[in-house]
């Protein structure tokens, strides 16, 4: 009986949101939302959406799924009508600003700097008091380390980070593991250059963000077709094969 009853609140939620339309605003966040040697603009995330939206019946407006600096697409969706950000950590002050739709995976950050500086030293957040920090702007990690005072250098993307830290502009760069592998090779340098210092925080969950100004139907078509996944595997199935793809050897194995 629960059962029919949970097929038929999926489709009333989304039988009202079929046919709808949404504005699609991400970054360079590997694995989760990147563009690729062929300018596509894929990831587990982008492969979650799309599954949900074939789902659910819902559409992406002519734009498709737009790849921006993270502070523009922030803004774009803190204003625009029925418009979803992602991949977006949902931290107490965002609470407010946006619907969430999620969770969609784990953000496991480490704190990074290269091998060759081996006078930065530090085993948690505290010892980070005496470095300069590259994190993007406008990001949650920006907002958490802002909250404890540390000395912020803010940059235009991930791959930014590295870059900070390879022109000696920066001392430590947190960032995820498989993301960290990407950047670094994508700068042409290799991952054995750089040294993930510890692991700094609890793990945090990524969600779609979207606009306040977002039609309710949309919010819950969504948040049932991803329920959905979850019930029939083929969540699992996604985020199992992007796992494949972007493993590399934990830190400190």
């Amino acid at each position: 009986m629960l059962h029919i009853l949970r097929w038929v609140l999926l489709w009333c939620w989304l039988g009202s949101a079929m046919g709808a339309t949404i504005q699609a605003v991400t970054e360079e966040l590997p694995p989760y939302n990147y563009r690729d040697k062929d300018g596509q603009v894929t990831g587990l995330s982008v492969d979650l959406l799309k599954r949900m939206l074939e789902v659910s019946g819902i559409g992406l407006d002519r734009k498709g799924i737009q790849l921006l600096p993270w502070a523009r697409a922030y803004q774009m969706a803190q204003y625009d009508p029925n418009t979803v950000i992602f991949s977006m950590i949902r931290l107490p002050e965002r609470e407010a600003l946006f619907h969430w739709v999620g969770p969609i995976g784990p953000r496991v950050t480490w704190v990074y700097r290269l091998a060759a500086r081996d006078d930065v030293v530090g085993h948690q957040l505290a010892d980070l008091a005496p470095w300069r920090i590259a994190v993007v702007r406008d990001s949650a990690l920006a907002i958490e380390l802002a909250e404890k005072g540390l000395n912020l250098v803010l940059v235009h993307d991930e791959d930014d980070k590295f870059r900070m830290l390879l022109h000696g502009r920066a001392d430590v760069a947190p960032a995820m593991q498989m993301g960290a592998a990407y950047h670094i090779e994508t700068l042409g340098h290799h991952y054995s250059e750089f040294v993930p210092m510890f692991e700094f925080q609890e793990t945090k969950s990524f969600y779609f963000a979207f606009s306040r100004n977002t039609d309710a139907a949309i919010i819950e078509g969504l948040q049932a077709a991803l329920e959905q996944m979850h019930r029939d595997g083929s969540f699992d199935e996604i985020s199992q094969a992007w796992g494949r793809r972007f493993w590399v050897q934990p830190a400190g194995k």
